[in-house]
């Protein structure tokens, strides 16, 4: 299932960060109520955590190893999601990956059904990409540019060059308010600022 996703979306260094897969499902049944697809099971055992694929996908990790990240754990329980989703219990998503647009890729439980989601917090937006994690990872992350516009990565990257560690490229103004996508709008921002920023601007707009 993880053939054409690895390749495309090589672990940075080549080095792949294990994941103790056990902790991150055990914390989703027991703090997030809900269950976790079997597809998410095995891709964090087999791709782990991480930068990968050029720093466009980031894969949040478990806390036990020294990431630049919030773990899966921290960022899942921000008091920032209450203000956005319900709790997964209820519907909302659980976030996984996230791209260094800051666009989080999740899962969210839809009765007996699970849906792939992508939210762009700049925009506001939420789509649903697949309703299959076989097809997640076999077919839709086997094109790196799945997530995100191409021409816009290429262009932010001339700008600003490779994502900076531990950060997001952001949004100067933002598109809620008549910002450009422009990568002359865009800068490095701390995940958690970035984020507070857009929620803040999204309920005084």
């Amino acid at each position: 299932m993880f053939e054409k996703f690895s390749l495309t979306f090589p672990s940075e260094g080549g080095v792949k960060n294990i994941i103790d897969v056990s902790v991150l499902v055990k914390f989703v049944e027991k703090n997030l109520g809900v269950s976790v697809p079997a597809e998410v099971v095995a891709f964090w055992d087999c791709v782990g955590a991480g930068y990968l694929g050029d720093r466009i996908l980031y894969v949040y990790g478990d806390g036990t190893n020294l990431l630049v990240r919030d773990s899966f754990q921290e960022w899942n329980k921000k008091d920032f999601w209450q203000a956005v989703y319900p709790a997964p219990q209820n519907g909302g998503p659980v976030f996984f990956a996230e791209t260094c647009f800051g666009d989080q890729l999740g899962f969210r439980w839809d009765g007996e059904r699970v849906l792939y989601v992508l939210f762009c917090v700049d925009t506001f937006e939420a789509f649903t990409v697949t309703d299959n994690g076989t097809d997640l990872f076999s077919r839709v992350l086997s094109d790196k540019y799945a997530l995100l516009d191409e021409q816009r990565f290429v262009a932010v990257l001339n700008r600003l060059g490779p994502l900076r560690t531990g950060m997001h490229y952001a949004p100067i103004v933002s598109p809620m308010i008549g910002g450009s996508s422009d990568a002359d709008n865009l800068c490095f921002e701390t995940p958690n600022v970035h984020f507070r920023t857009a929620i803040a601007t999204y309920n005084t707009k």
